[in-house]
């Protein structure tokens, strides 16, 4: 998800702030995520995100979050267009509210565990549109689905140097 040598037109060092759907198949629903990365080069970024799950049905009502940290090598297949592997830790929260007639009774679980899995993105000027399959290795042993996109900020006085004088 890090920057494409070719698709990509801002320098790294970058900080990429995102958002994107996320499908969880152990909760069976959608969610939120928003993450934010640094990308030291063309190929390594890292960062942390944040997932949010909200599932009701007649007698119960299932909230998961999820923080993640997670690394990513990027394989630049050219034309703005990567793959990379990812890997990370992950810390889960899910709190169970089932309503028994006039009685709420709530389960709450936490547990940490490591993430494994693969995207693909495609840069477009300073967007960054991406797709990714993690599988979390925990106690709810959970595959995620997610597509979004991200934004570029680039930290490289290089580039702003070149702005600056473009603008001359």
């Amino acid at each position: 998800m890090c920057l494409s040598t070719i698709g990509a037109q801002v320098e790294p060092p970058t900080l990429m702030p995102g958002l994107s759907a996320v499908y969880s198949t152990n909760l069976e629903a959608a969610g939120l995520n928003a993450r934010l990365y640094y990308a030291a080069d063309h190929h390594y970024c890292f960062g942390p995100e944040v997932s949010y799950f909200k599932k009701d049905t007649d007698d119960s009502e299932t909230t998961f979050f999820e923080a993640n940290i997670n690394l990513h090598y990027i394989l630049d297949l050219g034309q703005g267009i990567g793959v990379y592997p990812l890997s990370g830790i992950n810390y889960s929260i899910e709190t169970v509210a089932e309503n028994h007639s006039m009685e709420i009774e709530e389960y709450t679980e936490e547990g940490f565990g490591l993430n494994l899995g693969a995207g693909l993105h495609y840069a477009k000027g300073r967007f960054l549109f991406f797709s990714e399959y993690k599988y979390v290795v925990s106690e709810w042993n959970d595959h995620f689905f997610t597509i979004g996109a991200l934004i570029n900020f680039s930290l490289s006085n290089h580039s702003k140097k070149n702005h600056l004088e473009s603008d001359d």
